[in-house]
C-alpha cells in the first residue's frame, strides 16, 4: 500500500533542476548556477581556472599578434575565430556571476510555475508538455553543439596523427590548436612536452563546453516559458467566459487572468534584463567569427573540416537565439486577437468588457528581446548578420 501511495502522490512536474537536468548540471559544472551565497566563491574559482589556463592564453595572444605583425593572414584569421569563443566565454562567465541576483529569481519562478502545474487541468498540462519539449530542444541543442565542436579539435588532431603514425614513423605532430609557442618553439613537438601540451589543451576544451551549454540553454528555456505563460493566460480568459456560472465568478476569474498576464509581463522584463547584455555580445562577435571562417576558406581554396564546422557552429550560435526570440514575438503578436475572440458579447458585462479591453491594449505591445536595447533579436536580424558577414568577407578578400 505504501508503494502505491508513493506512486499516486508523485508529482508529474518538478523544479527547474529536475525538469531541465542537462542545463542545471551545466550551470553547476560551469560555476554559473545562480546561488546567491556562493557568488564570490564561484568568481574566485573561475579566476583560478583561468589562471591555470594562463600559459595557453599567453601563447595564444602572442602568436595572434605575431601573425598580425608578419601579415600571416590565414593564421591570424584562424586565431581570431577562436578569439571570439574565448571572449564570449569571459563575458558570459563573469556576467552570469555578476547577474546572480537577477538570474536566480528567473529560475526560481520557472520552478514555482512547474510545481503549480501539478494542480492544473488536463488542457493546461498539455500546454506545459508541449512547451517543455520545445525548451528541451534548445537545451539539448546547446549541449550537443559545444560538445561536438570542442571534441572535434582533439579528435581531428589525434585521428590524423594516428593514421600517419601507422603509415610512417616520421609523422607530423599536431596540437589541438596549432600555433607557435613563444620561448618553447624548439621543443613544442618533442616528447614529453608535446603530450603534456595536448592534455593541457584538452582540459581547456572541457572548461569551455559547460559555459556554452548552460547560459545559452537557459535562454531557450526562459523564452519558451514566457510563451507558455501567455498561452495559459489566454486559455484562462476563454474558460472564464465559457464556463462561468454568473457575473461574480466571471469577474473573479478575469481578475486572476489579469494577474497572470502581469506575471507574464514581469517575467518577460526579467528575462530581458538578464539576457540583454549577453545577446548584445553574441551579436557583436558572431558576425566576425563567421566572416573570419569564410576568409580562411578563401585563403585555403578548400574546405577545412575543422574550421568549416566551427563556422557552421557560429551560424547556429546566432540562429538559435534569433529563432527562440522570434517565436516569442510571434506568440505575443497573436495574443490580442486571441483575447478578442472570447465570448465577451454573450455576457455584456461593462466591467468585464473594460477589463478585457485593458488586457487587449496591454497585449498589443510586442514582446521583443533586444541586445541592450540596441539590436532586436528576430529572424530578420539573422538574415542581416548573414548578409553582413558575407559583405565583410567580400571586403577583406577584395
Amino acid at each position: 500500500m505504501e508503494i502505491k501511495s508513493d506512486i499516486l502522490t508523485q508529482k508529474k512536474y518538478k523544479t527547474f533542476n529536475d525538469t531541465f537536468k542537462l542545463c542545471a548540471f551545466s550551470l553547476a559544472f560551469a560555476f554559473l548556477y545562480p546561488n546567491r551565497n556562493t557568488a564570490l566563491k564561484r568568481c574566485i574559482t573561475i579566476t583560478l581556472i583561468v589562471t591555470f589556463c594562463g600559459g595557453q592564453l599567453f601563447w595564444f595572444i602572442t602568436y595572434t599578434f605575431k601573425c598580425l605583425y608578419t601579415l600571416d593572414l590565414y593564421n591570424f584569421a584562424r586565431n581570431m575565430t577562436l578569439a571570439v569563443v574565448l571572449i564570449l566565454f569571459f563575458i558570459k562567465t563573469y556576467y552570469a556571476i555578476y547577474a546572480t541576483q537577477k538570474f536566480a529569481p528567473l529560475l526560481d519562478k520557472i520552478s514555482e510555475d512547474l510545481l503549480e502545474a501539478n494542480n492544473l487541468g488536463e488542457r493546461q498540462q498539455k500546454l506545459y508538455d508541449e512547451h517543455i519539449k520545445i525548451a528541451k530542444v534548445g537545451e539539448i541543442s546547446w549541449l550537443l553543439i559545444p560538445v561536438l565542436m570542442s571534441a572535434l579539435f582533439p579528435i581531428y588532431a589525434g585521428t590524423l596523427m594516428s593514421i600517419e603514425s601507422i603509415q610512417t614513423d616520421d609523422y607530423q605532430r599536431r596540437m589541438v590548436h596549432d600555433m607557435e609557442l613563444l620561448y618553447v618553439e624548439d621543443i613544442q613537438s618533442e616528447t614529453p612536452f608535446f603530450q603534456c601540451m595536448f592534455a593541457y589543451n584538452c582540459v581547456q576544451c572541457v572548461v569551455l563546453v559547460p559555459n556554452y551549454c548552460a547560459f545559452d540553454g537557459s535562454f531557450c528555456i526562459a523564452t519558451t516559458h514566457i510563451q507558455l505563460k501567455l498561452k495559459l493566460m489566454v486559455l484562462k480568459v476563454h474558460d472564464a467566459f465559457k464556463y462561468s456560472k454568473n457575473k461574480y465568478e466571471l469577474r473573479m476569474k478575469m481578475n486572476e487572468a489579469i494577474r497572470d498576464h502581469q506575471d507574464a509581463l514581469d517575467f518577460y522584463v526579467q528575462s530581458q534584463n538578464v539576457f540583454g547584455p549577453w545577446l548584445f555580445a553574441v551579436f557583436m562577435l558572431t558576425s566576425f567569427m563567421i566572416s573570419f571562417n569564410l576568409y580562411q576558406i578563401y585563403l585555403l581554396q578548400r574546405i577545412d573540416p575543422k574550421y568549416t564546422s566551427f563556422g557552421l557552429v557560429g551560424v547556429l550560435h546566432i540562429y538559435l537565439p534569433c529563432q527562440y526570440a522570434s517565436s516569442l514575438t510571434k506568440v505575443s503578436e497573436e495574443i490580442p486577437n486571441d483575447l478578442y475572440l472570447v465570448d465577451w458579447e454573450v455576457w455584456a458585462d461593462p466591467k468585464v468588457t473594460k477589463q478585457l479591453i485593458f488586457m487587449i491594449t496591454k497585449a498589443q505591445k510586442e514582446m521583443i528581446l533586444t541586445g541592450m536595447g540596441i539590436v532586436v533579436f528576430n529572424m530578420e536580424l539573422f538574415k542581416s548578420i548573414m548578409q553582413t558577414s558575407y559583405s565583410f568577407f567580400t571586403l577583406i578578400t577584395a
